[in-house]
């Protein structure tokens, strides 16, 4: 049922005029007014059914076109090339990290060192570790403080990228590192 702004919008829509504050205020008066002056508002049709009908025409076209040999049935082949490709190894853990190489072995650059010779510990403030054998791995013997005076008892050897000698001190009998040692006249 129309109320009464509606009808009141139609009736100065006929007569051409119109009453602003109404036609901004109530909707019934506006849709009347419009109504009016526009004529009936048509019904549009719902886009959901103009896909479903085209969806049907398309079938139906398609049916038609294949019914008269004009689209094919059979599928058309594809065809797929298969290319291989190198695999890079990746790294796995645990990584294996190379350790720098050990010093070189120097050659004693004076030729005092040598079995029966002494010698005087030559370092920069600590001590000389005697070794049983000659290398870094054995466990040290001793440490012979700088200024000790040893006897060369025999050598050289090298092991661990040093030049060893096995020295006589006060301490007992082991190997030391050459490079701390200085000959005595």
């Amino acid at each position: 049922m129309a109320s009464n702004y509606y009808e009141q919008g139609r009736h100065d829509a006929e007569q051409g005029t119109l009453n602003q504050l109404f036609y901004h205020t109530y909707h019934d008066y506006k849709r009347g007014y419009d109504e009016v002056m526009r004529g009936k508002p048509r019904r549009r049709t719902p886009p959901a059914v103009l896909l479903v009908a085209l969806l049907v025409a398309g079938i139906g076209a398609g049916w038609v076109l294949r019914d008269r040999g004009l689209l094919g049935t059979q599928a058309t082949p594809v065809i797929v090339v298969v290319t291989s490709t190198v695999a890079l190894p990746t790294p796995t853990f645990p990584f294996v990290i190379a350790t720098p190489a050990p010093p070189t072995a120097t050659v004693p650059s004076d030729p005092a060192l040598r079995p029966g010779a002494r010698a005087e510990v030559a370092t920069d403030g600590g001590g000389l570790r005697v070794r049983p054998n000659p290398g870094i791995a054995g466990e040290a013997l001793a440490s012979l403080p700088n200024g000790s005076t040893v006897t060369i008892v025999e050598g050289p050897s090298e092991g661990d990228g040093y030049t060893w000698w096995k020295v006589e001190s006060a301490a007992g009998s082991g190997w030391v590192v050459g490079d701390f040692l200085r000959p005595l006249p």
